[in-house]
This record gives structure tokens, sequence and C-alpha cells, in this order.
């Protein structure tokens, strides 16, 4: 597979998964109003495929942001590849502190590296 493909799988993978799991939900849901028994959770259970359709809409925008900046010039690049970085994340102060994982080679970068990379 060709490293810019994992670009792709890299950024949209966790909204993949929260789209299958709406309509995962919605097919439960569908079943449960079958049974007398689970008739009762219906009622709560119509708020998850709604709620997982809502977070499949943030878990595309962000990283389809981040990706138009990339494009752009303006977001962050990976010092080693030259592919955009995803989210930052909290670290351990021991190993460096904060730090982004490349979409394309999947690499941790430390904040001190991709920091001077900035547009």
């Amino acid at each position: 597979m060709n490293q810019w493909n994992w670009v792709a799988i890299r950024a949209y993978g966790r909204a993949a998964f929260a789209l299958l799991m709406a309509v995962v939900s919605i097919a439960m849901l569908s079943q449960w109003q079958a049974s007398p028994l689970l008739a009762g959770f219906v009622v709560v259970g119509r708020w998850v495929p709604l709620l997982a359709l809502a977070v499949t809409l943030w878990l595309v925008a962000a990283p389809t942001y981040r990706l138009v900046q990339w494009q752009r010039g303006h977001g962050f690049d990976c010092p080693r590849c030259g592919g955009p970085l995803g989210h930052e994340r909290t670290g351990y102060a021991s190993r460096g502190g904060a730090y982004r994982r490349c979409y394309a080679c999947g690499d941790n970068i430390n904040h001190r590296h991709y920091m001077s990379n900035a547009a």
C-alpha cells in the first residue's frame, strides 16, 4: 500500500468506526422494538445513533481541516517525510512531552521538532 494511502486511513479511520457504530446501533434498535423486554430501552437508545453521527461529523471535520491547512502550507508537517501531522497529544515529560503522530509515516514527532515547521 502506498504511503499516502495511509494518510486517509489514519486520518479518517476513527470516523469510519463511529459511522459503523451508528449503523450497528440503528440495526440493534430496530430489533429492540420487536422485543417486549427491551422496548423500554428504545426511548433512551434513540439518542445513540444521533450521538454517533455527531461524533462522526467531528471526526471527519477535524482531520479535514488539518489536511487542508497542511496542503496550503499553514499546518504542521513531519520533518522526516513531509506528511501532515495529527492532533497534539499529551506525552510523558520524561519522554519529551507533547507530540503529534504523522498521518503519512506514522512516526511520533515531539513538539520541539514540529513547532519550527509551522508557517
